[in-house]
């Protein structure tokens, strides 16, 4: 304990370090920080991986916390904190306004923590908090809607990450609306994956985005978004600039894959999108393509995992490889087994296509044949002008 004492006491003169992480409950040594959070200004990350976090251990970080700093980050690296233990430390977050990324991602605040939490946030004078990580904490409606009431203080948010918060339902996602609803919400990046989210809180969710026009990452992925869940969110999403949109293992099909198409038609700023792992067959394909020629910013693709999509799909696609406007750089086909008809069918469609540069499919099932219509592609030799206009 000497050695630690004095360790921290000369701690407490350093004005250099930027990045601090504390692994270990340091008791009431946590009081010989306070010198070194109050007068260097050079420190902004301060990172707390202590696993055995008690009620007084948590009074400590508090009266650490308690003092004015510079600090702009602040994690709890999966530390099981519990509601009664993070209500004393989100008391002393009012004393830093400045923070601008906080992660209490698997810290199991739960209900009293996002009250708490929110009344944090809605007490401090123009807080510059811009990332806020909450992902699986056992988050309630109840407990989200106290949070709303401090966010919408929080003008600086541009990312919420809400994701496995399974209880969370369309009254929770009603009060997540206001906060997008609200005029200073500027909200960029939402993260709400493996959320149990069904298609009746899929359409809440689209009627809250559908007023956030500053929306660009939406993250809906390990959900049970069917087609009428699809169909409400890209209604909702057509406003938006919408850059990155995951919805990889859902459950939607043909009719909600047309509705998605016409979205990336709208969607001039769309460069990602992810339909992993949706049971998407050769029509769900061919209804999500049939508009994509006219799609002028997509430049990842990813369909892995979708093993009904056979060279009959893969065809379909073919227009909008060969398009003006296509430009998609990146194309993920992994877990299909389409075989050398699906290899000549991509082959083929490439033809003339000079955007793509990464292409990932399986090998499994392809022979010389399929490979041999790849080579061509690479390198046409049946003539000297093939040859310089082919993809080598």
């Amino acid at each position: 304990n000497l050695n630690i004492d004095a360790f921290l006491r000369g701690l407490g003169r350093n004005r250099s370090i930027e990045n601090l992480g504390i692994y270990t409950d340091l008791g009431e040594s946590y009081q010989r920080l306070v010198p070194f959070l109050k007068n260097n200004k050079s420190l902004s990350d301060l990172t707390f991986t202590i696993y055995d976090i008690g009620l007084q251990c948590a009074r400590n970080i508090a009266v650490l916390l308690g003092q004015q700093s510079s600090l702009k980050c602040l994690n709890f690296e999966e530390i099981n904190l519990g509601d009664e233990v993070f209500v004393e430390i989100a008391t002393a977050l009012s004393a830093q306004p400045q923070i601008e990324e906080l992660n209490l991602s698997m810290s199991n605040i739960g209900r009293n923590g996002c009250v708490a939490l929110g009344n944090a946030l809605d007490g401090m004078r123009n807080p510059n908090l811009a990332t806020l990580y909450l992902d699986h904490n056992d988050i309630d409606d109840e407990g989200l809607h106290a949070l709303v009431g401090g966010l919408i203080n929080c003008h600086n948010l541009t990312k919420l990450c809400l994701s496995g918060n399974w209880m969370i339902t369309e009254a929770g996602l009603r009060s997540l609306s206001t906060l997008f609803q609200s005029d200073d919400c500027r909200l960029e990046h939402l993260r709400l994956y493996q959320a149990n989210m069904d298609n009746d809180e899929a359409a809440v969710l689209a009627a809250g985005i559908a007023r956030l026009p500053s929306l660009a990452k939406l993250d809906l992925s390990y959900n049970r978004i069917g087609d009428e869940g699809l169909q409400a969110l890209a209604g909702g999403l057509v406003n938006c600039n919408l850059e990155e949109f995951n919805l990889s293992n859902n459950m939607f099909s043909v009719l909600g894959l047309r509705s998605l198409g016409e979205l990336v038609q709208r969607a001039t700023r769309l460069k990602s999108l992810n339909l992993c792992g949706n049971t998407i067959d050769d029509e769900g394909l061919q209804c999500l393509v049939e508009d994509m020629p006219n799609c002028c910013s997509l430049q990842t693709l990813y369909l892995s995992g979708n093993h009904l999509i056979t060279s009959v799909g893969l065809r379909y696609i073919a227009p909008f490889f060969q398009s003006d406007k296509c430009c998609l750089k990146e194309l993920w086909l992994r877990g299909i087994n389409f075989g050398d008809e699906g290899v000549v069918a991509l082959a083929n469609g490439l033809i003339g296509n000079e955007s793509l540069i990464d292409l990932k499919f399986d090998l499994s099932g392809i022979t010389a044949r399929g490979w041999a219509a790849f080579s061509r592609l690479l390198c046409d030799t049946a003539s000297v002008n093939n040859t310089y206009l082919s993809n080598h």
